[in-house]
Order: structure tokens, then C-alpha cells, then sequence
């Protein structure tokens, strides 16, 4: 049994890659033997293309140490003989399950334990034929999980997006690994369709906010101050185009006032206008930028979120 720390936040790196996370038990092993093999273990993961998170969202890839056989060797110093076995997991901590597993046996020798475990784990190859068969049986019951959960998955993600939850939404679809391809696509179109309700809610409202400010206050302060919202509303709200109207009603009362910085201001606005509609140019642009703009705000919504412990049982 082993207690992890989880947020059960996300199974890939937002990029479409499973990742895991690489952790060590074993009560004969040293602190400074488990971050070697830490170490090896993000080669191994590197090398199978797969990533390494930094905490425990979901997939964990598990070393369990033993000492096998051990001998102190009466020389001076002692030196240590020992034969231990490394036994790699990789599971689902949410969902609590083991996907596949493979077992290496290691010697090491030293004059002393940390050395012993040392020269065991430099024995270690990433490039073992027992991992590539891991992974690929771990792959397919991952690919089969989210298979058969992917309509769950994305039911409750609008679920989440309709009680104004949008981060929280498109982290979990983004969260879906590219080997399920169907699934994938899916969680893909819904995330963006939920990002842009996102940008459409906020656009509407930095919009009333700009209308209220101007309302409030038809002057300088008013202007900037409406301007400021009007400058944040993203070029693919829905809000936008009122936007538009409504700096162009601001621009015609002040260039009247104080013409030579109300035409700088303007220029400004137009400039990043021009700019992101650039960025918009072409359907395939759009769709990139959408993608990316949801897997930001997938990162951002995963690094606030806190860590509760749970137990895994393999």
C-alpha cells in the first residue's frame, strides 16, 4: 500500500501525451538511491514518449525495491554484495487500478548501502524491451477506459462549464491523451466550444462594465476607463463587435476634446485589434489558437489546484 499525494486533475500534459508520475517505495532502499532511480525512471518514460508530471494527477508509474540477496564482505572498509529487484508499475490512482507491470533484477556492490544501490541502478536500461511491452499494455487499457468513459467525460465537463466552471471543464477534456483518437477529437471540439462560451460570458461582461464606465462618466476618465475593458474583450467574443461600435462612439466625442491623445489611444486599440484579427486569419489559425488558448487555461486551472491524499493498494 502506498500513499500518494493526487489532485486528480489531469492525465496528460494538456499537449495530448500521457504522462506519469514517477515515484519509489521500498523500505531498503536510500533517499538518495530512490531520486537515482527517480532519475532513470523519467529515461524510461522519456524514451517510450511518454512525459513525467511533477505530482501525482493520475497515471503513476510505481518502483517497488527488495533486496533479494545481501552479503557484507569482512574487508576493510565492508564492502556490500547485493542482488535486489525493481518491480515497475504503472496504475491509475484515481480510478485505483494496475495497468501492467515489469520486474528487473539488479546487483550492486559498495561500501556501503547507498553505494550498493548506486551501482545497481547504474545497471538499470531505459532501453529494456520489458518496458516498451509495459507501456503498450498500459496504452491500450488506458485507450479502452477513456473509450468507454468518453461520453461520461465530456457530459460532465458541460455539466461543469453550465454552472460557470469553465476552467474546471476544459481541464478535464483537455486531459484526454491523444492515443484515443475518437475520444480525443471530442474532448477537443467540446473544449473549445465551452472556451469560447467562456470568452463569449466574459467578453459580455467587460462590455457592460465599459458601457456603465462610459455612461457613468462621457469624459476623459470615463473614456479611459471604458477603454480599459474594451481593450481586454478577446477579438473572438461574441461581445466584440459592440465593442467595436462602442469605442468608435467614444473615439467621435473625444477626438472633438482632446484630439492629438485621443488619436494615439485609438491608434493603439486599432493596432492590437489588427494584430489578434491577424492572428484569426484563416479557420485552421483559429482552431490552433483556440486549442492553445484552452490548454492555458487547462495549466493555469491545474497549478491552483490543492493536493488531497489517497491510498493506492497494489
Amino acid at each position: 500500500m502506498s500513499l500518494l499525494n493526487i489532485s486528480g486533475v489531469s492525465a496528460t500534459d494538456f499537449n495530448g501525451k500521457i504522462s506519469y508520475f514517477p515515484v519509489v517505495v521500498g523500505n531498503d532502499i536510500t533517499e538518495a538511491s530512490k531520486k537515482l532511480i527517480v532519475s532513470k525512471m523519467e529515461q524510461i518514460l522519456t524514451n517510450n514518449g511518454f512525459g513525467s508530471m511533477n505530482r501525482a494527477d493520475r497515471f503513476v508509474m510505481l518502483a517497488k525495491c527488495n533486496v533479494l540477496e545481501k552479503d557484507v564482505a569482512s574487508t576493510t572498509p565492508p564492502r556490500i554484495n547485493q542482488k535486489v529487484e525493481v518491480t515497475f508499475i504503472l496504475g491509475d490512482a484515481v480510478e485505483n487500478k494496475t495497468y501492467s507491470s515489469a520486474t528487473v533484477e539488479l546487483s550492486g556492490i559498495g561500501i556501503n548501502e547507498t553505494k550498493a544501490w548506486q551501482t545497481a541502478i547504474n545497471g538499470l536500461k531505459p532501453a529494456n524491451p520489458a518496458f516498451r511491452q509495459m507501456f503498450g499494455e498500459a496504452s491500450q487499457k488506458i485507450e479502452s477506459f477513456y473509450s468507454e468513459s468518453c461520453e461520461s467525460i465530456i457530459s460532465n465537463a458541460k455539466t461543469l462549464a453550465s454552472t460557470g466552471k469553465y476552467d474546471e471543464a476544459i481541464a478535464n477534456l483537455m486531459a484526454v491523451p491523444d492515443i484515443c483518437h475518437d475520444c480525443y477529437d471530442k474532448a477537443m471540439n467540446a473544449a473549445s466550444e465551452i472556451y469560447q462560451n467562456k470568452i463569449d460570458n466574459v467578453g459580455a461582461a467587460l462590455l457592460a462594465k465599459a458601457k456603465n464606465a462610459w455612461a457613468t462618466s462621457s469624459d476623459e476618465n470615463g473614456a479611459d476607463l471604458a477603454m480599459t475593458f474594451l481593450n481586454e474583450i478577446p477579438v473572438t467574443s461574441a461581445a466584440f463587435p459592440d465593442a467595436e461600435v462602442l469605442a468608435n462612439v467614444i473615439s467621435k466625442k473625444m477626438s472633438s476634446e482632446k484630439e492629438r491623445k485621443w488619436k494615439l489611444k485609438m491608434q493603439e486599440y486599432q493596432d492590437e485589434k489588427a494584430f489578434r484579427e491577424r492572428e484569426q486569419a484563416n479557420s485552421h489559425a483559429r482552431s490552433m489558437s483556440t486549442i492553445a488558448a484552452a490548454r492555458s487555461v487547462a495549466e493555469k486551472w491545474a497549478e491552483n489546484q490543492p493536493e488531497t491524499k489517497v491510498y493506492l493498494n497494489w
